[in-house]
This record gives C-alpha cells, structure tokens and sequence, in this order.
C-alpha cells in the first residue's frame, strides 16, 4: 500500500512565462506548471508541479526546477524534464491535454538510478485567501477549510480517485485520478497563502529503470464573480502616512537596470548592502579603539564593489533619498567558526563585538567623510532566520544597546533598524525583548518587515499596529512575492508581476508602512530584461511599469485615504498629497483577474477632470484619455490583470530603454 509520510514543509509556487491550452482561460509556465484553470467566463489560481523528495526530504527534486523542454502537437502538449541531484536523477513527462472540459494529466516518471524517495507527488495548490472558509472532499471524508491555520497542518488523507476542494461561494476544483492514489489535503499557510492537495503516484525506493505512470484530471464546477465593482472614496477620511516608495540597491548593481531605475523612476528609499568583508578582511592592527584608516582605505579602489556601493550611496545622498545600509556578510574573522558552504547561520564571536562596532562605525564614517553619504538606517539583514548573520531576539535587542551608543557617539545620524525579518508570518516576537527594553528602544529609529510570502491581514496588521503604538515608521526593506523565483528568472514573467501588483496592495491596505522597496531595482530580482538579439539592450517590462505607477504617481508625503471595493477582486488604494495650497488626489485600481467594470464614488467636488494611466499585459504605462467626474463619480473599464492609476497629476513619459 502507497503511504504518505510528508513533512510540514514550504512548498513554493513558481510562476513563469505563460502557454494557453486551446482557446479556453487554462494556462500553463514554460516548465509545465499549471498557473490557472478555467471557470466559467472567468478562471481562478491553481497551481500544480512533480515533485520527488528524496528520503528524508533532503532535496526535493521537480519537474518545474529541471528546465524541461516542451513540444506540441494533435492539441496536446508534453514537457520532458530530468530532474537530478548527484546521482539521484529522475525523466519525468507530462502531457496535458482538453477533454470534454477537463483537463488531463498524463505523468510519468522514471529512475535513472537506484535513489530512495519520499515518493512521487502531482502536487496542486490553490491560494487561502479564495478557499479559506470553504470545503473540502476526498473519497468518503469531507471537511471544512479552515479560516485560520489549524495547529493540524494535514487535514485528511486516504485512498481515493476523486478529491474536490470548494470556496465559500461553491467554486470547486475536482481532481480525479486513475488509478485510485494516496492523497493528502495540507494547510500551508504556514510558509505561503495556500492549501495544498498532494497526490501520490508511488512510495519508497526506485530501481534503476523504474517508472511509475498516473492520469489525473482536474475540472470545475460553478461561476466566477462578473459583476461590476463600485468603489467608494472617503476623502475625509486619513489612514497613515506614506513616507514614499523605492526599492533595494543590494546586490548586482553594476547591471544597467540600476542606472535606468534610478533615472526613470521617482524613488523615495533606498536600501544598500555594506561589504564589510571587503571593507575589513583582515583585522586592521587588533586594537578596536585605533581605527586604521590606511589598511580601510585601501581596500576602496576603482571598479571595485565597494566603490561602487559608496558612489551608490553618494548619489542617493545628492537626492536627498533616506537609505537603509544592511550587512548580510561580516568579515569571516569575526565570527565563532568559519562559514560554512551555505554561509548561513553565522554566529558572532562575543569577544570580537569591539571589533564589530568598529568595522561599521569606520565604515559609516568613511561614507560620510568622503562621500557625504550618511544612511538613515542600520541592519543586519533577516538575522531572525541567520541570512547570513544569525541573532536570538535577546541578541538582537543587546545589537541596539551595543552598537546604537556607538553610533551616536561617532556623531553619526544613522539609528537601527527593529526587526528586518525574512517574511511578515509569526515574526513580530522577534522584536518583543527590544520592545520592551526602554534603553534598547531609544536607539531604534523604524521598524523592518520583509513581505516575502506575504501575509494574513492580521498578520501584516500586527506590523502596522506595533508601528503606530512605538510612533515610529513601518519600513518594507524587502517587498516580494517569491524567495525562490530567481530561478530561471521566474520574477520577469508578466504573471509574477500581476502577483507583485496584489501584494503591494494588500500591503497598502494592511499593513499601513510608511515606506516600500521592491527587491531589487538593480540587475538582481531586475525590472527589465535583455533582448534576446542583443544582451546589451534592455526590454521594459510590465514590472517595471507597475513600479512606475507606484513610485511616480504616489508621491513621497502622501496621505493614504480611506477606500473600499464591494468586490473582493478589485483592490484599490487612494493618496492625497497635499503642499501649500496645492493638493493630488491619486486612485489606484489592481484588477489581478478577469475584465469587469468599476465605478468609483466619492471624489471631491472641487475634482472635475481625472488623467488616467494603464498597464496590462502587453499595455505598458498607457495613458488613456482624461475621465471627466460627475457628480463625484467616474466609472470605467478594467482589463484584466491591469494597474490602473487614476489621478489630478500629470502622467510622466515612459522613456525607453
């Protein structure tokens, strides 16, 4: 008998370039992943994979990792792939095809070489935030999806041939299998935003030559919403302060991405990467009360890294933009044993603190001395999960009340950084023993939170609330949707940019942060691309143009006023930007599905006349004609997966690359 033996495990959902079955709404990346299913006139978010944990789950081996290739032919479509890890190697196919509106799976997998497995998955996600509330069946049991995340992550498995998971409003998702498999329906809200159906194709240990064979199909049943979405502003009505928009200058930032965002976008914050390690490779004389400037010196030499980092932060400086300046990496020297090959989980060696406050305090004032650059914050980046710098919550708070005096000893303006987490989801006790330590907390100037995976409203709320009670600003150092999607360039899909669209607006409404910044806006996590033709040339993206409607159009300053969408699928966000006697209104509409009408009430009456801006897939910042306002009200067109930005501004140009 297959068993299942899963651990409770993040499983990521890798989104790419996007393949259409047929003529329906079915669409598939170019590894063979499906991104969303058919419903009706509409579709909804499901996504599947082959996935083969070796034994242990040590490695988890996919065919969306493997690069496969695809071929089409006769309405059918297959991708052959061979994922491996040393001398664990699987060929793994998967034909897809339409059936009397189903849509057909046909995988096979096979083993290269004798390897031990935690088994042969068809794994299918589909996000919490549609589900959540609703039901699930599998063969005989039946059970409700839960609103919040259960202390049981597995919430039914068994034998069966047919699965079906249902949202609140009667929307189902049915899985059916030949033959009858192993399934497991998981809650993993956990790491991400969904619930998973895992469908065992076999257990154990393979030989060499070995395959193992299912067809699984998935259909639908019932309606996606079509009505119009009305939308109703309260200008009276302030929610926060936004201090402005940016993004994180870390890492690739010789790429000409970085010169081009930095030039065609209007960015508020800045974040930076301290080399340290180049900075203070070698102890420069052993005492940490001498500072050697001559060795420091040196080291800051013409096309170097941190040449180009100070000159980054130069600039920066020169237009008046507040940086936050993080260490991922400290001098191998200062910690309590060599990094490993991960170079992860580095703790520092108690005694060599002195040695530590001086390497960034030293490096701190050069960039101030010589480059007249002063960040506004300091950090160490996500040291809650030990990337690269690990600390306990007591030794983060103990990092404000050894290095915060420091600084302000030095005269330097640059305060701490609370917080920094890797992702917003069960984080926030990482901040409590600094929180609750009156001497830690006068050295903090903001707190951190990175989005990755993004959130829960109450979980993104906590953030929001924890900032307001301490009146100090809420900062996203790193906004992003996937930790994994670098691999083969997931984030420069279209799909992967309507994702970002919708997490900046759930980040907008929940969390409330006085600042944003996307990971990145240089050459890493990169905005634009490269023509194939020729690498030198970039390509601008739909990405980069979602950016530019949040960066340009939400002005450093703003006031985020209330708004509301009867329709769960339409989000939207209002700023008012208001100096002197003169005052912006800014409306922005994400329609991350399917076409449908809105209307917005609402807007002032001294506002006749609102100049509109567009991007959808293949759209590029278009702008459209002005909306003439009656009686308050406009009401228009939403493509779909489209940013539309309503607005008293004028629209910039786009420039090309």
């Amino acid at each position: 008998m297959m068993t299942l033996n899963v651990p409770l495990l993040a499983v990521a959902s890798l989104f790419s370039a996007v393949l259409t079955v047929s003529a329906s709404d079915n669409k598939f990346d170019e590894a063979g992943r499906l991104q969303q299913i058919a419903v009706g006139k509409g579709w909804t978010t499901v996504t599947t994979d082959v996935k083969i944990p070796l034994k242990g789950w040590t490695k988890t081996l996919s065919l969306g990792d493997s690069k496969p290739g695809v071929s089409h032919a006769n309405g059918m479509h297959t991708w052959k792939g061979s994922p491996a890890d040393g001398k664990a190697a699987f060929a793994v196919e998967q034909t897809t095809r339409e059936v009397d509106g189903k849509l057909v799976f046909d995988v096979r997998a096979t083993a290269q070489a004798e390897v031990e497995t935690e088994g042969v998955f068809f794994w299918i996600e589909v996000p919490s935030e549609n589900f959540a509330g609703g039901s699930f069946r599998s063969g005989a049991q039946h059970g409700t999806l839960p609103l919040t995340l259960p202390e049981e992550y597995h919430l039914c498995s068994g034998i069966t041939a047919n699965t079906a998971l249902k949202t609140p409003s009667g929307m189902e998702i049915v899985a059916d299998t030949a033959p009858a498999a192993s399934v497991l329906i998981q809650d993993g809200r956990k790491w991400s935003k969904h619930f998973s159906v895992l469908i065992q194709l076999a257990f154990g240990k393979f030989a060499a030559g070995q395959s193992v064979s299912m067809q699984i199909s998935l259909s639908t049943t019932g309606a996606v919403d079509e009505a119009p979405a009305k939308i109703t502003l309260d200008p009276a009505e302030t929610l926060y302060a936004l201090d402005g928009i940016g993004g994180d200058y870390c890492f690739n930032i010789e790429s000409p991405i970085t010169r081009y965002t930095l030039d065609n976008l209007r960015v508020a914050y800045a974040r930076t990467e301290m080399t340290l390690e180049q900075w203070e490779p070698e102890n420069d004389d052993g005492d940490p009360a001498k500072i050697n400037w001559p060795a420091l010196i040196a080291h800051d030499v013409p096309d170097s890294r941190l040449r180009r980092e100070f000159e980054l932060l130069k600039e920066f400086s020169a237009k008046k933009i507040p940086v936050i300046a993080s260490v991922w990496k400290l001098p191998p020297w200062l910690y309590t044993k060599p990094p490993d090959e991960k170079n992860e989980n580095n703790r520092i060696d108690d005694a060599k603190w002195p040695e530590v406050i001086e390497c960034i305090v030293s490096y701190l004032l050069y960039a101030k001395e010589k480059y007249q650059a002063e960040p506004a914050f300091f950090s160490f980046n996500e040291s809650n999960f030990g990337v690269r710098v690990l600390f306990s919550p007591e030794e983060h708070r103990d990092l404000m009340k050894r290095l915060g005096p420091a600084l302000q000893k030095a005269g330097l303006k640059t305060r701490m950084l609370l917080g920094d987490v890797g992702d917003p989801r069960d984080t926030l006790a990482f901040t409590t023993p600094t929180v609750n330590d009156p001497e830690a907390l006068k050295y903090v100037g903001a707190i951190s939170v990175h989005s990755w995976g993004g959130a829960t409203a109450a979980q993104y709320s906590a953030w929001g609330d924890l900032a307001a009670k301490l009146k100090l600003p809420l900062l996203v150092a790193e906004a992003g949707v996937d930790p994994a999607a670098w691999q083969g360039g997931i984030y420069q899909n279209f799909d992967y940019g309507v994702r970002e669209m919708a997490h900046y607006m759930d980040l907008f409404r929940y969390a409330r942060p006085q600042g944003i910044l996307l990971w990145e806006f240089t050459g890493d996590y990169g905005l634009l691309t490269s023509n194939k033709f020729n690498r030198n040339r970039l390509v601008l993206t739909e990405r980069f143009c979602f950016q530019k409607h949040w960066c340009d159009l939400t002005l450093a300053g703003s006031e985020a006023l209330k708004i509301a969408s009867d329709n769960a699928n339409i989000q939207c966000a209002a700023f008012k930007h208001s100096v002197d006697d003169k005052s912006t209104l800014t409306i922005h509409v994400a329609n991350p599905k399917w076409t449908r009408q809105a209307t917005i009430e609402g807007i002032p009456d001294g506002i006749k006349v609102l100049n509109v801006v567009r991007t959808a897939r293949g759209e590029l910042f278009k702008k459209l004609e002005p909306i003439v306002v009656t009686n308050g009200k406009v009401t228009f067109d939403l493509p779909g997966q489209s940013l539309t930005t309503l607005t008293t501004q004028d629209i910039p140009e786009l420039k090309m690359p």
